[in-house]
């Protein structure tokens, strides 16, 4: 099975990622809401994707795997190597 990029994600040093469609979207923002204490260090967080195995993936390593399954159908500014949300939908 092809390894694709499912979703928005973010991840802090503990390891705890929190999913959703968007970074910082409602759902995400939501999800953060209920452990905040977590995720008070904004240094801390780093934003990405996760794969279809719920594996967390940086924006430079999800760039990859979505243009290696042509998941990119539109380019937007600032993200040569790096993916976006934007890029996906």
């Amino acid at each position: 099975m092809e390894r694709r990029v499912v979703c928005a994600a973010i991840k802090n040093s503990k390891d705890h990622i929190v999913c959703s469609a968007r970074h910082y979207d409602k759902l995400m923002i939501d999800a953060i809401m209920i452990d905040l204490k977590s995720w008070k260090d904004k240094d801390d967080i780093e934003q990405g994707f996760i794969d279809q195995f719920g594996v967390f993936m940086t924006r430079e390593e999800a760039y990859i795997v979505a243009k290696e399954n042509n998941q990119i159908i539109r380019r937007c500014g600032g993200d040569d190597g790096r993916l976006f949300s934007e890029n996906l939908y």
